[in-house]
């Protein structure tokens, strides 16, 4: 188990070492956490394929074993604590003594003094060169410690951000009133390291929070700023209204946009790289009342993909699911609202189809991971690039399947069925609200019954409730109303998050998938006919087995792992 405060680090760093280090295969095969085949696997993919990776990362990118096992075997090898940030409590006057450009570019925070040495948590405690140079900077003896990066970086967000922000704010120019110079002025700004800094802390500040979007408000006197973490928006922090034009102009540099334009919307697009992340930034600039509003999409393509085990599945609807993906042709539909997690499912769908060593081909807008083996295309409708357009020549270049980012159209819906019909495999998703509204949205836009009822195999409906935060649980009021429409009893106890440090006090840490699988059999098959309700089609699916997902969402709840407050917000019916 990782290290959770000071006092244990302190009797951990005295512990007499016996130097008999071993190498971090062997204790992960002693362990039980691999066997001898992934090993030798993994040995084999670092010869051939990541040459400048440590063994642990590459059994790590396979997913023989976790980031936290990797961690854990890497201490053991080095004989140094491995740590968990979380509830640490780390001096100001230790954060004033490395930079936080310093911290932020090698990935390490200082944590404590132990007699003349300084304790630092880095996620790689062998990078000599960096351990070189904080020694200069602090004329410190350091001792390195090893933290999971995703621990490190929420601790620089923390004790670094805030002031470190206000220091950028400090040096950045302030002329309250615009003239006839201000576009000169915005382009004087948008150069100025005070302007570059702050756009570049915001944005790295969002990644290490995990953020999907930023949010520049302008308002009348002041500028908010806010991040969309786990679906929900939350204020970070304001600035003074004279920064927006300087702020925003160096936003459209970026994105590649119009400097000079301020009265209709922009689109822009830049890709950013931070530390082994690249991250894609979809940039919208939209002008208001108040001045230019900017949301940036933050789009982690090296992000890890998930198996279909780790999506949220029962282990029944797993091994239903990895049946259908297996199948050789038909159509596989996975829907919901947009920010519903379809494409981290269709993904995972993906991740399984990888393993039979097939043509696997994608037409997306945008693409939203990047992954080897799979040829992977982005759409431009400002060019006529469409969809329908690059399937029909998708089809013509041997793809065994076919992942469609999102059927938009009636010319895309029809192409789609028609290569599930002909041989090929077809996974796509829809805005459709429940799992059996799917099929008679397919009928309602032109597709035959005959059709569907060839090539359709299951369509998963999912929306993504907020996780409770763990650490501060407490009971859930719950209205009556929203008792009686959910059909819960008076005296269930449900529970929410209150709110703490480990959450942001937002109460929630995370989020979840929650589901209703239509597998497609005889009984919901016969049903698919025109002019069909919808409610038939789902009371049959649900006499097969199928769980709604109001019903599994209130399942959920009743584990602690969400509140009914999240339950009533996307429940179906």
């Amino acid at each position: 188990m990782p290290i959770n405060c000071s006092n244990e680090l302190i009797a951990a760093l005295n512990k007499p070492r016996n130097f008999q280090r071993k190498h971090i295969g062997e204790i992960l095969l002693q362990t039980g956490i691999i066997n001898n085949k992934q090993l030798k696997q993994a040995i084999n993919e670092k010869s051939a394929k990541y040459a400048q990776d440590r063994l642990g990362k590459v059994i790590s990118r396979l997913g023989f074993a976790s980031e936290q096992q990797i961690l854990h075997a890497l201490a053991c090898c080095l004989e140094i604590p491995f740590v968990s940030l979380s509830n640490f409590e780390i001096p100001q006057d230790l954060i004033d003594q490395v930079p936080a450009e310093f911290g932020r570019a090698h990935s390490l925070i200082p944590l404590m003094m132990q007699a003349d040495r300084l304790v630092v948590a880095m996620e790689d405690p062998t990078d000599t060169d960096t351990l070189n140079m904080l020694h200069f900077i602090t004329g410190r003896v350091i001792e390195p410690i090893i933290s999971a990066r995703e621990d490190i970086e929420l601790a620089i967000s923390q004790h670094y951000g805030p002031t470190d922000d206000e220091e950028v704010l400090k040096e950045l120019p302030i002329d309250a009133k615009l003239t006839h110079w201000e576009e000169q002025l915005a382009q004087k700004q948008a150069k100025d390291k005070p302007t570059v800094k702050l756009i570049h802390n915001l944005i790295i500040d969002a990644i290490n929070r995990h953020a999907s979007d930023i949010h520049i408000r302008p308002k009348d006197t002041e500028v908010d700023i806010l991040f969309r973490i786990d679906g929900g928006l939350i204020k970070v922090r304001s600035f003074d209204k004279s920064l927006l034009s300087g702020s925003v102009a160096r936003i459209k540099i970026i994105g590649g946009m119009n400097i000079a334009e301020h009265r209709v919307p922009q689109d822009g697009r830049t890709k950013i790289k931070t530390k082994d992340k690249t991250i894609d930034l979809r940039i919208s600039i939209m002008p208001t009342i108040h001045g230019e509003s900017v949301v940036l999409r933050i789009l982690d393509t090296s992000a890890s993909l998930k198996s279909i085990k780790e999506i949220g599945f029962t282990q029944q609807d797993s091994d239903s699911f990895t049946q259908l993906v297996n199948k050789s042709s038909g159509l596989i539909l996975v829907t919901g609202p947009t920010g519903s997690g379809k494409s981290t499912t269709l993904y995972a769908a993906l991740q399984e189809l990888k393993q039979r060593e097939i043509n696997i081909i994608t037409v997306e807008d945008p693409v939203e991971y990047h992954v080897d083996d799979i040829l992977q295309i982005q759409v431009h409708s400002s060019i006529g690039y469409t969809f329908a357009k690059a399937l029909r020549h998708i089809l013509r270049h041997d793809p065994d399947a076919i992942m469609i980012g999102e059927i938009r159209d009636e010319e895309t819906a029809k192409i789609a069925v028609e290569s599930s019909l002909t041989g090929h495999l077809v996974l796509s998703t829809l805005h459709t609200n429940s799992a059996a509204a799917t099929i008679t949205r397919l009928l309602e836009v032109g597709i035959q019954p005959y059709l569907l009822n060839s090539t359709l195999l299951a369509v998963l409906a999912q929306r993504l409730v907020k996780k409770n935060c763990p650490h501060c649980l407490e009971e859930e009021q719950i209205p009556a109303e929203t008792r009686q429409q959910l059909d819960i009893g008076d005296d269930e106890v449900f529970y929410k998050g209150r709110g703490c440090d480990q959450c942001h006090h937002v109460g929630y840490n995370g989020r979840l998938a929650v589901y209703e699988l239509l597998t497609i059999n005889p009984k919901v098959r016969k049903l698919i006919q025109p002019r069909v309700n919808s409610a038939d089609i789902e009371a049959a699916a649900i006499e097969s087995g199928m769980v709604p997902l109001t019903k599994r969402s209130i399942a959920v709840a009743r584990q602690q792992l969400t509140s009914i407050e999240e339950v009533y917000r996307v429940r179906l019916g």
